[in-house]
């Protein structure tokens, strides 16, 4: 058994900016085989940096307090959904499942859990992301790679590669 209190976990900002208070619990406790991270979120900030999709490890997203609204897309360029989840509401994907981004677009703080299972950590390029790709004058999928995260642990942007599927531009 291992017991924390939340104000002693690190606070790690998500590295593209989509929110400050981001506390990564499996981080602070040894040896836990899935990943599970406590998020504050101011109105405007989102669980992720856009819409994307992890091939490794389904999410469980929890609102403790607030309401998270949800995009999914099923691939680039088709149209997309969106779901709220109000206090104590949830919503799953499964790997691979659709592209998603939960983000706060109320004037009120969203408390949530964000839970992954398949590892403590995904692995970044386990990452796929919808980005406007200018070589292809499209929406493509984009493959994540951070050379130096090889502990899962969020690298800093300028490490991060974001590189086309369809023609291999780097942005």
């Amino acid at each position: 058994m291992q017991q924390l209190d939340l104000d002693d976990v690190e606070q790690v900002p998500h590295f593209m900016g989509a929110n400050e208070d981001r506390r990564p619990l499996s981080q602070a406790i040894d040896a836990m085989g899935f990943a599970a991270t406590h998020l504050e979120l101011d109105p405007g900030e989102s669980f992720s940096g856009g819409l994307h999709t992890h091939t490794d490890q389904e999410e469980l997203f929890v609102a403790l307090e607030g309401t998270a609204t949800f995009e999914t897309a099923p691939g680039p360029n088709e149209a997309s959904e969106t779901t709220e989840i109000g206090p104590m509401g949830g919503i799953h994907f499964e790997a691979g499942d659709v592209f998603q981004q939960g983000r706060n677009e109320t004037e009120e703080p969203v408390t949530g859990l964000a839970i992954g299972v398949g590892s403590e950590r995904h692995a970044w390029d386990g990452v796929e992301a919808l980005v406007d790709c200018p070589d292809c004058g499209a929406e493509t999928v984009h493959s994540l790679a951070a050379p130096d995260a090889d502990d899962g642990r969020i690298p800093e942007m300028d490490a991060m590669r974001i590189v086309c599927s369809d023609c291999g531009h780097e942005l």
